[in-house]
């Protein structure tokens, strides 16, 4: 075997050895992915993020509560005033 025949070989076992070890590495990358996307599902289902979506629409509630206040504040007003001048029948004229 010649000197040429010696480094073809090396050559062609050290390539084996690298794609072998990178396609290691891949699968362990596309593994680790899978366990990352499953474990965000997880956390998703939390107790913790229910609640948080619940506060969200609670607050959105609040926020609408608030602004229908002034109409409200309004009517009421209104209604003070002719209560004010309502007069029971039969009372006297104060």
């Amino acid at each position: 075997m010649d000197a040429s025949a010696a480094l073809w070989i090396g050559t062609a076992v050290a390539v084996l050895v690298f794609l072998d070890l990178l396609f290691v590495e891949v699968r362990r990358a596309v593994r680790e992915g899978k366990r990352f996307a499953s474990r965000l599902e997880a956390y998703a289902e939390l107790p913790l993020f229910a609640k948080l979506d619940a506060s969200e629409r609670d607050a959105e509630r609040i926020a609408r509560a608030i602004d229908a206040l002034p109409p409200l504040l309004e009517r009421a007003q209104a209604a003070l005033t002719v209560l004010g001048r309502y007069r029971p029948k039969g009372s006297s004229p104060g």
